[in-house]
């Protein structure tokens, strides 16, 4: 069987979806990377630039402030871009609020990595490089959709997200951004049974590979 490559926010697409629903998301990767017209990944990319540039230049609200009016601009004259400037100023207003919960903050560029459990290989790029006000090297996760994540359905990506990062040599502490709630968003307590969130980790790695393959035999 070949290798079957996705990336992060497929897997955190994949746990956050109830019951027999999460049975679509193979299927809506697949025809997405099947598909050499579609780049929906470049939906967020200006957005995420804006926010990278506005941390790192201590100049966040003013970024993105840019990032909605251009967003505005393409929703008049892309179709692809429809509803995307919506997306955009609820993704300022959280990010605005994140940056007042954690204050001045380093940014770097974040190295990218990857997961893998048999067939399936999982591209892990972390969207920054954070130094906290208290030192701590954080690699940060913009999760941009907006259904709101929890710490159950945070927890295999951060599994994931440590594996892969600590194999190409970076020690950075993963952390996913929920960006729309405002909050701080989610990482790894010492209190998490990491034996059990391995397994778990595992066996939906398992679950998406089995599902990709039956959309492929279908």
């Amino acid at each position: 069987m070949s290798e079957i490559k996705t990336s992060l926010p497929s897997i955190i697409a994949f746990i956050s979806t109830p019951g027999a629903q999460r049975g679509r998301v193979p299927v809506q990767l697949r025809a997405m990377y099947e598909d050499p017209t579609r780049h929906p990944w470049r939906y967020y990319d200006p957005i995420v630039t804006a926010i990278a540039t506005g941390l790192r230049r201590d100049r966040l609200r003013y970024e993105l402030d840019v990032a909605v009016t251009r967003a505005q601009d393409r929703s008049e004259t892309d179709r692809r871009c429809r509803g995307q400037a919506t997306h955009y100023a609820e993704i300022q207003e959280g990010m605005l609020a994140v940056r007042r919960r954690v204050g001045p903050v380093n940014v770097f560029a974040a190295p990218t990595g990857a997961w893998r459990h048999g067939n399936l290989r999982v591209t892990v790029s972390p969207h920054l490089l954070v130094e906290r006000r208290n030192g701590l090297l954080e690699a940060w996760f913009l999760h941009l959709k907006a259904n709101r994540l929890t710490q159950s359905t945070a927890d295999g990506a951060l599994v994931i997200m440590g594996e892969a990062l600590r194999a190409i040599g970076c020690d950075a502490t993963p952390r996913i951004i929920d960006v729309r709630s405002g909050t701080t968003g989610f990482a790894l307590s010492r209190t998490r049974d990491v034996r059990m969130l391995n397994a778990y980790v595992r066996s939906e790695a398992e679950a998406f590979t089995s599902l990709w393959e039956a959309r492929a035999a279908a």
